[in-house]
């Protein structure tokens, strides 16, 4: 008997659409909120970089006000703006042997969470329903967030 009631769903703002829980669109946007829950940890654990995570809070905001209502790309050219010239060739525990804090740490985590989140921005891409949310323009900052999270892990590492 249990088997024939249904979960509860949701309205999906992107496709008009009633979803279930375990949809891939609640996944992209839980996988956001985690992103954006380390970005605020770094907040007060990496006070040098502040103005930096919140513009970065920010962008991630419009980014998710972008899919959802199909406005235009939110401004990412800040997030190159974080970038050097030079690929780190640091790899991951040398840099958390490395640090004297644990912002490294969580910008590894963050960093990490930023490569799933652009992997279910693809995976939502492909879904005809998302697809118009879930554009090539959208996400092109979050490559350059990820990196630029990864280059201030190995940076706060040396300090």
């Amino acid at each position: 008997m249990e088997h024939a009631k249904e979960f509860p769903k949701f309205g999906c703002a992107i496709s008009n659409t009633e979803e279930e829980y375990d949809s891939e669109v609640e996944t992209f946007f839980t996988a956001m909120a985690s992103l954006e829950s380390d970005i605020g940890l770094l907040l007060s654990k990496d006070r040098e970089w502040k103005e930096n995570y919140e513009k970065i809070l920010r962008y991630l905001a419009d980014l998710e006000t972008s899919i959802i209502f199909k406005r235009g790309a939110p401004e990412s050219d800040f997030l190159k703006d974080l970038l050097d010239d030079v690929d780190s060739q640091d790899e991951i525990p040398d840099v958390l042997l490395r640090a004297k804090t644990e912002a490294p740490a969580i910008l590894i985590r963050a960093q990490s969470k930023a490569r799933d989140v652009m992997s279910l921005y693809v995976k939502m891409s492909r879904i005809p329903r998302f697809a118009e949310g879930f554009t090539y323009a959208r996400f092109g900052g979050l490559q350059s967030l990820r990196k630029s999270l990864f280059r201030r892990a190995v940076e706060s590492s040396k300090q």
